[in-house]
Formats: C-alpha cells, structure tokens, sequence
C-alpha cells in the first residue's frame, strides 16, 4: 500500500514537473517574441497566465496518458490478467508506451508495473 502511493505521488509530480516546464518555455518564448520588458507586464498577470498554463498541460498530459493506456490495451499492446485486472506485459515497441506506463503509475490499482 505504501509503496503503491509513493508510485503514485512520483507520477503526479512527473506530470506537474512536465507542466511546469511547458508553462515557463512558453511565458519565455511569449516575452522573448512579443519583446516585453521588465515592467510591461504586472507579475499577477503572469502568475494568472503560468497557474492557467500548468493546470491545462497536467489535464492534457494526464489526459493523454489516458488515451494511450486505452489505445495499448484496444491494439493488445497491453496485456491484462486476473479480476480485479492487473498488468503483466506492455510492449516495448509501443510508440505510446511511456505515456501508458505514466497511467499505470498513477492508477497502483492496476498493479506495480515496473517496466522490466
């Protein structure tokens, strides 16, 4: 049990840690492009624009993650067995593979997966 939450708690600050990098790329290549100085914007509203940023990147990659566990298990690049089902095999040619193996660590209910 705990080792299934720590399991967890690592994917989710994964997943916080990939939109936090797209959040800041982002807000430099708008200042850098639309050529802002210091004082050009007010810091609350690039705190609004960075929080915004960062929930719809967690949501879009969590969102993704879960497409590519539901398109490996459709194409049987997935393999499942027992009740409740829980996760023997996933095929290392799959291209989504990394994102299916991030839906598995966040879900521990399917199993500790370790990749190998």
């Amino acid at each position: 049990m705990k080792s299934s939450l720590i399991v967890k708690l690592k994917a989710q600050l994964t997943v916080a840690l990939i939109a936090g990098a797209i959040a800041q790329t982002s807000a430099l290549l708008l200042s850098v492009t639309a050529d802002l100085n210091a004082g050009a914007v007010s810091p609350t509203a690039l705190v609004l624009y960075g929080a915004a940023a960062v929930l719809l990147v967690y949501g879009w990659t969590v969102f993704d993650a879960r497409r590519a566990f539901g398109a490996a298990v459709r194409k049987r690049h997935l393999v499942l067995e027992g009740s409740p089902p829980h996760i023997t095999w996933i095929c290392p040619t799959f291209p989504g593979r990394w994102l299916a193996l991030l839906y598995v660590h966040l879900h521990p209910e399917l199993g500790e997966y370790d990749g190998a």
